[in-house]
């Protein structure tokens, strides 16, 4: 993984799984991420492989180890920020030694390396990874990314001083420079293969992440749709819009929050924003939507997960994502599986697949005047197409994507340690 445990987010909540230091800390990690989901999707419909999910972390002073209920063991590395030459700059990044080294002791095993980049491949201490086990590799390495990547020499595009357009020069040959010890790399959106393509003429494959289709079901009836407004103390009367996620700034929920601000005098609708982010930004959002707030025309609600998160979906009528960039988005996918029709800006996988199934209403990325128009005529007019459900599940549902995924680990297994499948992803 390219990150810690999200510490910041969460910072007066234990870790799911957690250990106390010797000088009282604590340090551990919320199995909620993308690797330990994937992972037991995996183990469900496989025995052919184990999965562990490494991760760096700078509170950590040892090895820490936990084997989930799912089959998955997750470790904690101990870690640290160190410089790196990026192009011609330098620039901080996680390092962990414990981790190489960990690495050079599998060299004999039967594994499959999957390099998880969460924003492509862009990422420092990869790039030593692959430095370390590319030229002579005896296992082969799998580069997945989550979404949003973008090669260095696409941001030449922009302004830049001119310095810096000679730093994207070098990074991107530097970058071009190791991806080529990958033997596949993966992306989901459309836009995102075509980044990769810019970079690496070897095995390319487009897989998403996903969302349990059993769990995330569409409302079960009217009366239920009632039972959970009132316990969110919303009005049965509202057009209810959900937008979820971390509270980054890519999301764009200030902007989206400043749309509904200036409509306020509309006694319609209801903006509900869910997730979770540091503390500045979190209280930055708390002040913009309190004017919605007061008038009980939003809430910017905390962080949920399960059956309260879904409450959330089923006490909506559209989901609304306007990010500058995605993957998928997961939280989309989860939208579809309960039948809400989706308003978004055209990135990420979700909206290629509603664009190919003329479902869904799209905005600018930039053009807020736009998104203006589109909700007052949703509000007005009535919701956009919804995505067929049965389509998103076989997209997105999780034995689907675990399969996909199989499908990748067994050939890599196949090429490297001959026709006896098997090994530790």
């Amino acid at each position: 993984m390219p990150h810690g445990p999200a510490y910041h987010f969460l910072p007066h909540t234990t870790p799911d799984v957690s250990w106390k230091k010797p000088d009282g800390t604590v340090v551990g990690f919320w199995a909620r991420e993308w690797l330990d989901i994937l992972g037991e999707a995996v183990l469900k419909e496989t025995d052919r492989y184990e999965w562990e999910v490494w991760q760096p972390d700078c509170r950590a002073d040892k090895i820490y180890s936990k084997t989930l209920d799912t089959g998955v063991t997750h470790r904690l590395f101990p870690a640290k920020d160190r410089p790196f030459r990026m192009g011609i700059w330098l620039q901080d990044g996680l390092f962990s030694e414990a981790m190489i080294s960990h690495l050079w002791e599998l060299r004999g095993d039967r594994i499959v390396l999957m390099i998880y980049g969460t924003y492509g491949f862009r990422v420092p201490f990869y790039h030593e990874v692959l430095k370390s086990f590319g030229p002579a590799r005896r296992f082969p390495i799998f580069l997945r990314s989550g979404g949003m990547f973008k090669t260095p020499i696409s941001e030449m595009r922009g302004l830049h001083r001119p310095l810096t357009y000679l730093s994207l020069m070098v990074e991107h040959f530097q970058l071009r420079r190791v991806l080529r010890y990958a033997d596949v790399i993966s992306e989901q959106s459309e836009s995102g293969l075509r980044e990769v393509r810019r970079l690496f003429d070897g095995r390319i494959e487009k897989l998403t992440m996903g969302c349990d289709f059993d769990f995330w079901v569409p409302v079960p009836s009217a009366g239920t749709k009632e039972s959970v407004r009132n316990e969110l103390n919303i009005s049965q009367e509202k057009r209810v819009l959900l937008a979820s996620g971390n509270f980054v700034p890519r999301k764009q929920f200030d902007k989206l929050i400043g749309i509904f601000r200036a409509m306020q005098d509309r006694d319609d609708f209801f903006l509900v924003i869910a997730g979770h982010g540091d503390e500045t930004y979190t209280k930055m959002l708390a002040a913009l939507v309190e004017p919605l707030a007061r008038q009980k025309k939003a809430v910017l609600h905390p962080f949920v997960t399960g059956k309260e998160l879904r409450n959330i979906y089923w006490a909506s009528d559209l989901y609304v994502s306007v990010a500058t960039d995605e993957g998928g988005p997961a939280s989309v996918m989860k939208a579809m599986a309960c039948g809400l029709p989706v308003l978004s800006t055209p990135v990420g996988e979700t909206a290629d697949k509603m664009k190919a199934h003329s479902a869904g209403r799209f905005v600018p990325v930039k053009g807020f005047g736009e998104w203006s128009k589109a909700v007052l005529e949703i509000l007005d007019k009535g919701m956009p197409p919804v995505l067929d459900r049965a389509i998103a599940q076989e997209a997105y549902d999780w034995p689907q994507v675990a399969k996909r995924f199989i499908e990748v680990y067994d050939d890599l297994s196949g090429e490297y340690f001959g026709p006896c499948i098997g090994a530790r992803v």
